[in-house]
């Protein structure tokens, strides 16, 4: 495993605290298996390093999420960390193998040549709702949270420019990110009844 060494009882010690909402902790959770997951969990598996950093994010997104509910049994965490990140490479490979006519990320936001004017003109509506729901939400959050989400989802910046434009470091970038995106989610959730932007089941 190719990561920064933590012994068993530190490590134990940085997932109690982050359980209980340390930033810092996860964050060194973050910077000691993050190489060891990408290099040897992911990108062999996915074969591009675009990819592999999307499913990466993905993954410990994931974790932070579900990091209340892991049980220690003192076995190192990077054994759950690799399972979520190979759950997401499956998600990965099959969402590549789907057709994109039917997928409804794809009929949200991307447009289609092949429509007829009336399946535009619902889709087009469509868009403009969703993206009424997202600026809302977005406008909704703490200044932080609402500036990472634009500057890593809408204006596209790679982690490390979006580190400098914030004056952080690559580490706490990834976590504040990693925390926004479970804010927006939750307060989409509440504000719209449904658990993701692009539709879903209905609470």
């Amino acid at each position: 495993m190719r990561a920064r060494k933590i012994g068993l009882e530190e490590e134990e010690s940085l997932v109690r605290r982050a359980v209980r909402g340390d930033g810092e902790a996860f964050g060194t959770l973050y910077d000691a298996y993050r190489d060891f997951i990408f290099s040897a969990v992911i990108y062999p598996r996915v074969g591009s390093a675009d990819a592999a950093e999307e499913i990466l994010s993905e993954t410990f997104l994931l974790a932070l999420q579900k990091l209340p509910s892991f049980e220690w049994r003192g076995k190192s965490i990077a054994h759950w960390l690799q399972s979520i990140a190979l759950n997401k490479v499956m998600e990965w490979s099959a969402q590549k193998r789907k057709d994109p006519v039917f997928d409804d990320a794809f009929l949200s936001f991307t447009p289609d040549s092949s429509f007829q004017p009336e399946e535009r003109a619902i889709l087009d509506d469509h868009r403009a709702i969703l993206k009424k729901r997202i600026e809302e939400t977005l406008g909704a959050l703490n200044e932080r949270y609402r500036r990472v989400i634009e500057l890593r989802l809408v204006r596209r910046l790679s982690r490390s420019e979006c580190a400098r434009t914030m004056d952080v470091s690559v580490g706490t970038l990834d976590v504040l990110f990693f925390r926004a995106c479970r804010a927006f989610r939750k307060a989409y959730r509440e504000k719209h009844g449904i658990s993701d932007p692009r539709g879903g089941a209905q609470t």
